[in-house]
């Protein structure tokens, strides 16, 4: 069985039609819903690019091998699922943005590499690679929208074409592949085509999330101070939603091409369709753009998850809470391979045929760094210089990491069905209950009335430490 594997960058669950967005057009994304199964509650591991990546990958939470920052890819000693599809027989090709494998360990894990590098540290040095932008001080992120012309010419364009045209030259027979194209997109900052840019009215879109909320982590507001958000209007956040809603649409008409191309060549009955995302944006809300490294909101730690397996059940629709960690250990699963190494993954399996899913389920996600970890935090001298410019977009990120490092504390999620907490090591905790507070607008942490519910959570999270505190390597590694 053949994998295509489509995963985003930057993109929340709840921005897609079949996950009840009913403003935006998504109509590939619904498709495979449709198609498959549609796991309507599924959790990143970490908040952040490369830890929720090289999560995804390996199947090891960040803390397992601290892969908790930007700065610390999975190297040529790590295993990693990519490796063990490889290794199996499979035509893996890699089309995009990486940003979890250094060199040797892209080289061991795909057959073909091709896409966007971005910068990364070794050794203390800087590897010279694409900058980030500067846009005079714009901390909002919001763009001008770039001239249609230059659809064709993104790179998200590019790696998609390229994957497209590595189906038009599959010839049924070969060894199956493995077809991984990762966009950029959503990312902020926030700007697309002219025409996908004003698709939608900032004014027809859902409230955003309050930003004078009460019993909030600080670092809420320290950013919005940092960034000088108290003098930017509403509606400019309004607008960053908007956008946001355009490059989700962007990526829509990307996944488009590759479906269709799996039509055209008639490997669509021998393909298993993935969607994902490494995490999600806050596009407004709060007041806040992008993410933050040890925040939890639902905003940034629940993606959408698509899987359309030939011949399985169509418009399933699963509750049960899941990882990201289990998707490759799914993919494995179907493709009868066994992982070579020991990890906390689960396969999907049995959720996709329609059993009965647990109504006792758990994810966490995890974030942030420790002050003894100056390695991990960004703004440092061994960054470009640029990013520290104050025109620079990142620079009140830069800025925060190293004037309030107590805003990046370590800090862990738990959520259960109906339930909630985040934990910080600065002590900024947070407890909700979602039932009825599904936006997380009103923290029960500090009323004494859920002191217990407090207290057993905070024990099942030292459970789940102990039990994933590290692994051991098998005889096969």
């Amino acid at each position: 069985m053949n994998v295509l594997f489509f995963f985003t960058d930057e993109m929340r669950a709840d921005v897609l039609r079949c996950y009840g967005n009913q403003v935006s057009k998504t109509p590939n994304y619904d498709w495979i819903a449709k198609e498959g199964t549609c796991f309507e509650n599924t959790y990143v591991a970490n908040p952040v690019c490369v830890g929720s990546r090289c999560s995804l990958l390996t199947g090891w939470y960040p803390h397992v091998n601290g892969h908790r920052s930007l700065l610390h890819f999975i190297d040529e000693h790590h295993p990693n699922f990519m490796k063990d599809f490889k290794d199996a027989g499979y035509n893996v090709q890699f089309y995009g943005k990486n940003h979890c494998l250094n060199d040797e360990a892209s080289r061991q894990s795909f057959t073909k590499s091709l896409g966007l590098k971005l910068a990364w540290r070794k050794d203390n040095e800087v590897v010279k690679t694409e900058k980030l932008p500067m846009f005079s001080g714009r901390y909002h992120m919001l763009l001008e929208p770039m001239e249609d012309e230059e659809l064709e010419e993104m790179t998200d364009t590019k790696m998609v074409n390229a994957g497209v045209d590595f189906l038009n030259h599959y010839q049924k027979g070969e060894n199956p592949f493995f077809l991984f194209v990762s966009l950029n997109n959503p990312h902020a900052p926030y700007t697309i085509p002219k025409k996908y840019y004003d698709m939608y009215n900032p004014d027809d879109l859902p409230e955003l999330r309050r930003k004078d909320l009460e019993n909030k982590p600080a670092f809420m507001r320290i950013i919005r101070e940092y960034s000088h958000f108290e003098k930017v209007d509403d509606d400019i956040f309004r607008k960053c939603a908007a956008v946001y809603l355009g490059m989700v649409k962007y990526c829509d008409d990307m996944l488009g091409r590759l479906i269709e191309a799996l039509k055209q060549n008639r490997l669509l009955e021998d393909t298993i369709i993935v969607t994902s995302s490494d995490h999600g944006d806050w596009a407004g809300d709060y007041g806040l753009v992008e993410k933050w490294p040890n925040a939890f909101d639902d905003d940034l730690t629940k993606v959408p998850l698509l899987i359309r397996v030939p011949n399985s059940l169509k418009e399933h629709k699963v509750k049960q809470l899941v990882s990201e960690l289990d998707i490759f250990p799914t993919l494995l699963d179907y493709a009868g391979i066994k992982a070579k190494h020991d990890h906390f993954g689960k396969s999907l399996r049995n959720l996709i045929d329609g059993e009965k899913e647990t109504e006792d389920a758990v994810v966490y996600c995890e974030g942030g760094y420790d002050v003894r970890e100056q390695q991990c935090f960004e703004g440092t001298e061994r960054d470009y210089n640029f990013l520290m410019r104050p025109e620079c977009i990142y620079y009140p990120k830069m800025l925060i990491q190293q004037e309030r490092q107590e805003c990046v504390c370590r800090g862990t999620m738990m959520r259960k069905k109906n339930w909630k907490l985040i934990v910080r090591t600065n002590g900024e905790n947070e407890l909700y209950n979602l039932e009825v507070d599904a936006k997380e607008e009103k923290n029960l942490y500090y009323n004494p009335n859920y002191k217990n519910i407090v207290c057993e959570m905070k024990n099942q999270m030292l459970d789940w430490y102990l039990q994933t505190s590290d692994v051991v390597p098998g005889l096969q590694e």
